[in-house]
This record gives C-alpha cells, sequence and structure tokens, in this order.
C-alpha cells in the first residue's frame, strides 16, 4: 500500500499544473506523549504510594496495607495532581490489558523508536500532532531535534494539547492561533474539551491554513450508541463543539477555501453519513439556528451545510496501509462498528498495529485544494502494543508509540 502511495504520488506530481504546489500533510494522535524530563517526574508521581480518602473522594499520598501505588490509582483524583503537567499514570496496557509500569529506561527506548518512525515512515511536510504535552516533546522525535522545523503549539490549557510543525525551507508563518471556543470556557473545568488550533503558511506567497481538532471523546459512532444529541456524559459535551466549530470554519474559509482541517474527530463521519436519522433532531434544516429543540445528529451534515458555500469542504476518502484481510476491514468498518475480534485483528502488529486504527481521524480539504488523494492510515506495526519487561532498569520495555495510526494524504493547492 505504502509503494501504491509514492507511486500515486509521483503520477500527480507529473500531472499538475507547473504553478501548482503538491505537500504531503499528516495527523497523528500520540497518546499522552511527554518529553523525556516531564515523562520521568510522571514515573516518580507515579511510583509513590496513595491512601484514599472516601469521604472527600480524593487520594493522597501515603502508606500503609490500604495504600496503592500511583499506577492503580484515578491520577486525576489525586490531591494536587497537576493535570497541565502530567496524563493519568495507566497509559501504558500490554495486550492484556495489564498496566505497565513505566521506567525511564523504557520511556527513552520509546522515544527513540518514535524518532525513528517518523524519520522512516512519515516523511510529511505538514505534520499535526495531538496528545502532546508541548513543542520540546515534539522537537525531540523529529529529525535532528526539530531544527529544520517551525511549530505552532498550544500552551496552557489541559496535557492533552496540539502541536502543528512545518518544514523551514516550506514557508513563512502568517499567524498560529488558538481557538478558544472549542475548549467550551463556559463549562466546568471537567467538562471543558481541548481548543482548535490554526496555522496560517505563506508558501510561494499563497496563504494555506490548517486547522487542527481534538474533539471530544467517547461519542465515537451513532451505530455504537453514541447519539449525539442523546444524553449521557459525553455527547452533550460534543454536541456543544458543533456550534463553535462550524463557526470557525466559516470564517476562516472565507477568502479562498485553501484551507485543511484534519484531526482527531472522535467520531466516525462514515458512519453520520450512513446513518438516516434526520441532520437535526427536529427534522429542521441544518443551516438554523442551533436550539435546545433543534441538536444535531450528524456533525459532518451540519458543520458543511452548504450555508455559505465557500465553507464547504469535503472529507477525503480512507485507505489503510496493511493487507488485502486489513483493507477488507478497513472499508468495512465505515459501513459498520467492527467487533472485538475484528478490532483486535485490525489492531495487532501484522495489520495497523494500533488498537484505535479507523473511524476517528479524518482529513477535509477545503474548495481551493485540488486533485486529493485518499488519505492513508499508516501502520506502526509491533510498536501499537506495551510489553512491561523484565529487567530491573526497564530497558527491555516496549511502549506504544500509540494507541492511533498517523493518517496521511498529499494535497495540492
Amino acid at each position: 500500500m505504502y509503494r501504491y502511495f509514492l507511486a500515486m504520488a509521483l503520477l500527480l506530481v507529473l500531472g499538475l499544473d507547473a504553478q501548482a504546489r503538491v505537500l504531503t500533510v499528516s495527523s497523528w494522535n500520540l497518546g499522552w506523549h511527554m518529553d523525556l524530563a516531564t515523562a520521568n517526574r510522571w514515573i516518580d508521581l507515579c511510583n509513590k504510594r496513595y491512601v484514599k480518602d472516601a469521604a472527600a473522594d480524593v487520594w493522597r499520598e501515603g502508606s500503609g496495607p490500604d495504600s496503592k501505588p500511583g499506577w492503580f490509582v484515578d491520577a486525576f483524583k489525586i490531591q494536587g495532581w497537576d493535570t497541565a503537567q502530567y496524563p493519568v499514570c495507566n497509559v501504558y496496557r500490554d495486550r492484556d490489558n495489564d498496566v505497565v509500569f513505566v521506567k525511564p529506561a523504557g520511556y527513552e527506548k520509546r522515544l527513540a523508536q518514535l524518532s525513528k518512525y517518523i524519520a522512516s515512515s512519515l516523511p510529511a511536510d505538514i505534520l499535526a500532532f495531538q496528545e502532546v504535552n508541548g513543542e520540546e516533546s515534539i522537537r525531540a522525535i523529529l529529525p535532528n531535534n526539530g531544527t529544520d522545523y517551525d511549530f505552532c503549539p498550544i500552551s496552557g490549557y489541559k496535557v492533552q494539547r496540539m502541536v502543528i510543525a512545518w518544514k523551514r525551507s516550506l514557508g513563512q508563518k502568517v499567524s498560529c492561533d488558538i481557538e478558544d471556543a472549542l475548549s467550551l470556557p463556559n463549562n466546568p473545568p471537567e467538562n471543558q474539551p481541548r481548543p482548535g488550533l490554526s496555522l496560517s503558511l505563506s508558501i510561494d506567497g499563497v496563504t494555506l491554513r490548517v486547522l487542527s481538532v481534538h474533539l471530544k471523546s467517547r461519542c465515537v459512532s451513532p451505530f455504537d450508541n453514541g447519539s449525539l444529541s442523546g444524553n449521557g456524559d459525553h455527547c452533550p459535551i460534543l454536541q456543544q463543539q458543533v456550534a463553535p466549530l462550524e463557526s470557525w470554519i466559516e470564517r476562516v474559509t472565507a477568502d479562498d477555501g485553501k484551507v485543511i482541517l484534519l484531526g482527531d474527530f472522535n467520531r466516525n463521519f462514515w458512519h453520520e453519513l450512513r446513518d438516516p436519522s434526520p441532520v437535526r433532531s427536529d427534522g429542521g434544516s441544518p443551516a438554523a439556528p442551533h436550539t435546545p429543540s433543534s441538536l444535531t445528529n450528524s456533525l459532518i451534515e451540519d458543520i458543511f451545510d452548504g450555508s455559505p458555500a465557500a465553507s464547504t469542504m469535503r472529507m477525503l476518502e480512507e485507505h489503510c496501509d496493511t493487507n488485502e484481510i486489513g483493507s477488507l476491514l478497513c472499508d468495512t468498518s465505515e459501513t459498520r462498528p467492527l467487533d472485538p475480534a475484528e478490532r483486535a485483528l485490525l489492531g495487532s502488529p501484522n495489520y495497523l498495529g494500533c488498537t484505535n486504527a479507523v473511524g476517528l481521524d479524518h482529513v477535509f480539504i477545503g474548495s481551493g485544494i485540488k486533485n486529493p488523494m485518499p488519505a492513508e492510515h499508516r501502520s506502526i506495526g509491533k510498536f501499537g502494543g506495551s510489553v512491561a519487561g523484565s529487567r530491573p532498569d526497564g530497558s527491555d520495555q516496549l511502549l506504544s508509540i500509540s494507541d492511533h495510526c498517523p493518517t496521511v494524504a498529499l494535497i495540492e493547492f
């Protein structure tokens, strides 16, 4: 599949107008990725023992028979836990879903494997990363420690941040903006998802805008109890993100439509497009204002409702970098949820390798982007699993480089 992708890219380049520019863009959720210094502090905190204060519903540092190491505690309920710096402790799990006690040597090895993978298998001009703790964590895994790249990062907010990196030789930064409205700042802190990130680049005198998102999780598919207009803890928050996301897109596409929207949408849009439910819960037009009685059932059809016309974007078709059986599973996943055995097979090392292989990450292009090829979910193979190892120093640990596979696309503008 990768050779096919390269061959088609060559054909695309040969067939372009002399004034056109072809770029490779990538989106990748790196799964709570940290730089080494932050990871070492996190490991120290997770190695400590904590005792639960049931009355206050918090965990406090302590010892005794009822204490537990941080690896088995909801770290966000540990008193004083800095959610702007550190993820939960149980991030890495083996194939049996047992928690891996991360050690410094194991995490250092993960960084080396991630860096090697990016250098060999992700030769993108623009890379949009989600679930990273900051710019330094991305510099550490790019070729030459990121010296050939420039960055548009999110700072502040919670630990799951975004960074867009691009090759310096590509063009100059016009702007790097955080779309705070997507974080729903008026909600209580526990119900505030992540903001959006917008990069404008001047490439050969033409402005290209790259929008990266990481929307609210756990409201994945209308075919899998993910009713966007329903109740629960998660879908109502994603519902609140619909209006600010649409407003953001309409604002940045108002001129020439040279816009790319990509990231972890945490929503299977292929299922939405196949769901017979009306776009709005009251059967009204998706172009009408949002009201309590007119909620969204289909995020993709509501946002791209054709009004205004300039805001219309197209979702790229998606292929998978795997064998024939894996490709069939990828195609099947667009029509129905995969069952547990199918998901396990697709996420196994001989297929895509990542546990969240398909259905969450998408790429959209505006009207000013031409001749797109399908986006590709690229395999990470054995690097998608974690192994605890047996050496005391953790040098034989294998920590997953992500639970997502990178999504790669060629665009021409």
